[in-house]
């Protein structure tokens, strides 16, 4: 799959490209630069010599593409991608009629392939149906796979997966990989946690030392928390989780706002990776103001918080939750450090 790197070579390139425009739905014509369309139903008919990138509720692709990255909760596919593609989204189906003439990497919940793809195919999915011609190497990882009439020149599946094959399909060469879900021995899960406490850790470590005075002002901002603050945080951090995707998808619409749109994305990615580390130094912060009742140490207060936060994250089922919850706190905490006093 050598040339899924140069077409992501060309994907971070876009925003340094004066010809890229926002696409027109519903018109057929052809377009010498890369587009971008996005909204609630999202149709591209276009002849687009570039990156066609569609993001949007239904997004529907009919006309031809040089690549292609869709997005969407339902992805139809009935066209023709010259080179590469990858597709993300919930329903995801290529028809009789789609074609991909290189690499293709598609992560979804249920796939459906029906058309033809040249070349090497990834799939991460829970389910996964084919009835297409597949021509070079498919690879899936799923829970669920039906082959049917199909013709597969090689197949990679999980040991795992649940697989049905029709007595009508022709597959050249089968290979059965690892398990999806690894069974992980009481050492390997120790030493997943350890290296996990220590990853957040060294982030915690940097931020403390680069920006000294981050978390001494995120002490003033909670020096009165209480249960309103809490909830407050919350809902903060829960509408920033979804106003700020809905914001990302309005400012593609604007052609001088795909710059700005990118860089909302790459801070929105940061601020969530980031959330865990806000919460655990909270956390951090009231043990250290209600029982050890010294000085303000920031340093051992974050160490002492994220620790906590990490092992409550292992206990079954309350970590899961806890796990959101501490996103959404963190989140919170961060809109609140640039809000004006």
């Amino acid at each position: 799959m050598k040339h899924l790197k140069k077409f992501l070579v060309l994907l971070l390139l876009v925003p340094m490209c004066v010809h890229a425009e926002v696409a027109v739905n519903d018109k057929q014509e052809e377009i010498n630069s890369s587009a971008i369309s996005s909204g609630d139903e999202v149709t591209s008919a276009n002849k687009v010599d570039g990156i066609n990138m569609l993001f949007g509720n239904n997004v529907t692709l009919e006309g031809s593409s040089e690549y292609a990255l869709l997005a969407g909760n339902v992805v139809n596919i009935s066209g023709n991608v010259i080179k590469d593609g990858f597709v993300f989204g919930n329903v995801i189906k290529f028809d009789e009629n789609a074609s991909v003439n290189r690499d293709l990497v598609i992560f979804g919940n249920e796939v459906e392939i029906n058309g033809t793809l040249n070349r090497d195919v990834m799939i991460y999915a829970y389910s996964v149906k084919v009835n297409g011609e597949i021509k070079g190497h498919l690879n899936i990882k799923a829970t669920d796979i039906t082959i049917d009439e199909s013709n597969i020149e090689k197949l990679s599946y999980n040991k795992d997966a649940a697989v049905e094959k029709s007595d009508k399909a022709v597959i050249n060469e089968i290979l059965v990989t690892d398990k999806l879900i690894k069974d992980f021995s009481f050492g390997e899960k120790v030493t997943s946690f350890i290296i996990n406490i220590g990853s957040v850790l060294v982030v915690f470590l940097a931020l403390y030392f680069i920006v000294p005075k981050l978390f001494k002002k995120l002490e003033k901002k909670n020096k009165d928390f209480n249960s309103l603050s809490f909830f407050s945080l919350f809902g903060f951090g829960a509408l920033s989780i979804i106003l700020i995707p809905v914001v990302f998808l309005l400012l593609l619409n604007l052609v001088l706002g795909l710059h700005l749109a990118l860089l909302l994305l790459v801070c929105y990615i940061i601020a969530i990776c980031l959330s865990s580390i806000f919460t655990g130094y909270l956390i951090g912060y009231l043990i250290w103001k209600y029982f050890v009742k010294k000085e303000s140490n920031s340093l051992l207060i974050g160490l002492m918080g994220i620790l906590i936060l990490q092992i409550l994250s292992i206990i079954p089922i309350i970590g899961s939750v806890l796990g959101i919850i501490s996103v959404l706190i963190g989140m919170g905490l961060i809109l609140q450090i640039f809000k004006r006093d």
